[in-house]
């Protein structure tokens, strides 16, 4: 009844699994979706892979994601710098810090990270059995289940001066939500560059905090629904500014250069050089932060012709972040099913409404589960488990997750409990 081969390309425990070219989950991105698919997965013991990308600084493709580029994060909950301070003292974290966190803590169970750019990802050959995963780097890594988390990236001015003020505190966000309250006393007030919905939230965003919100447009047409637009338009503090496009960057000296050295040389955002896009004349606007919103561009070119996404490119799932086959896939085995055997998305990748650190936390906790599932099934069904010997259910493999202290509370790993289950099993039978 039972098999311990472990070559065959099924699922493995933890302990074989880093004897075998095949892996029981491979994770292709980071941020905070991929790192918390990889604790989940790692706690379990699945031996996870998750390769982070590289460090390209204008796509969410690096290790740790868009964060890496936030300077203060005040909306994760749990995330303060210091949790004795007093309720009024409490700061934020910095993205660095809490990607960095989130990492250690996937490598503390067990995950594996490489930091490799994926040039190519095999989903259609053979759904259901073993996907191939190739970098650029010119490696090779074979899954059972791929959890995809390359997130989005934000876009961008695509001005030189762009790249000197971009995150870690400079002056030129693309996340209102993120950074937006660093500029609360702000004097000068910030930019907000953007025609559309977006646009007009994170304007609206920034004037319950900051005194002065400039909304930047190159003409007069908006792309926004009338009640986000209406709603920026009567806002007081907001001001708009049409037929306009920042056409350069002024900094001004870093407000710590005269207490730290290390900021003697650094600058941030003065001043906006807006120019008109009838006239072609320039003049600037002291601002003192410029946020960029036209638009996300999704991570999904690797999975084009392979799954299904929607009109903005961004992955589409079931609800239970299982990933669904595009029409145009050249398998027509693949383009029959409802769902892609083992492929799960997670974060940004699949979420064009929220783009929360949170909200992408969260997907990569469900997919991470759901691909738990998935290797369970496909273990129990290896072996020739009844149904019934497991329960196999999300509920009870999230259960399992509740407490480190598991083997107390008797909610083992499902791989633990599947291979209990088929001794018992064999057990009976032998008697």
């Amino acid at each position: 009844m039972r098999n311990n081969g472990h070559a065959d390309g099924h699922l493995l425990n933890g302990t074989a699994e880093k004897n075998s070219d095949v892996r029981n989950v491979v994770i292709i991105g980071s941020g905070p979706a991929g790192y918390t698919a990889a604790l989940y997965t790692a706690r379990a013991n699945l031996s996870p892979l998750l390769i982070a990308g590289n460090l390209d600084p204008k796509t969410s493709r690096i290790k740790g994601g868009q964060l890496m580029y936030t300077s203060d994060i005040e909306n994760f909950p749990g995330a303060v710098a210091d949790r004795h301070a007093d309720v009024a003292d409490v700061k934020g974290v910095s993205g660095p810090d809490l990607m960095g966190s989130m990492e250690k803590q996937a490598l503390h169970f067990g995950a594996e990270m490489i930091e490799e750019f994926v040039t190519e990802v095999d989903l259609c050959s053979a759904p259901g059995n073993v996907y191939t995963v190739r970098t650029a780097d010119g490696n090779e890594y074979r899954a059972r289940s791929i959890i995809i988390a390359t997130g989005a990236a934000a876009r961008t001015l695509g001005i030189e001066a762009e790249n000197r003020f971009f995150g870690q505190g400079g002056g030129v966000s693309t996340c209102a939500t993120c950074d937006g309250h660093s500029y609360r006393h702000s004097e000068n007030g910030v930019a907000v560059v953007g025609g559309g919905d977006s646009a007009m939230e994170e304007a609206s965003y920034l004037a319950r905090i900051v005194k002065k919100v400039y909304l930047i447009h190159r003409r007069e047409e908006f792309r926004a629904s009338k009640i986000m637009l209406s709603r920026a338009q009567e806002n007081p503090k907001i001001e708009f500014l049409l037929h306009s496009v920042i056409d350069d960057i002024k900094g001004k000296p870093h407000p710590a250069a005269a207490a730290n050295a290390f900021f003697k040389d650094k600058e941030v955002v003065g001043a906006a050089v807006l120019k008109d896009t009838r006239s072609g004349d320039t003049r600037e606007l002291p601002v003192d932060g410029i946020f960029v919103a036209i638009g996300h561009t999704p991570n999904t070119e690797l999975f084009k012709s392979q799954l299904k996404m929607d009109e903005a490119g961004y992955l589409e799932h079931d609800g239970r972040m299982r990933a669904i086959p595009s029409i145009t896939c050249a398998n027509p085995e693949m383009r029959r099913l409802e769902h892609v055997p083992g492929v799960f998305v997670a974060g940004d990748v699949s979420d064009h409404i929220y783009r929360q650190a949170i909200t992408a936390a969260g997907m990569g906790c469900q997919a991470a589960i759901e691909a738990e599932r998935y290797l369970a099934e496909s273990m129990a069904a290896q072996i020739g488990l009844p149904a019934e010997a497991v329960d196999i259910s999300p509920e009870s493999i999230a259960q399992s997750h509740w407490s480190s202290e598991r083997d107390q509370m008797d909610a083992k790993t499902i791989v633990e409990r599947i291979e209990e289950g088929a001794e018992k099993c064999e057990t009976e039978m032998a008697q």
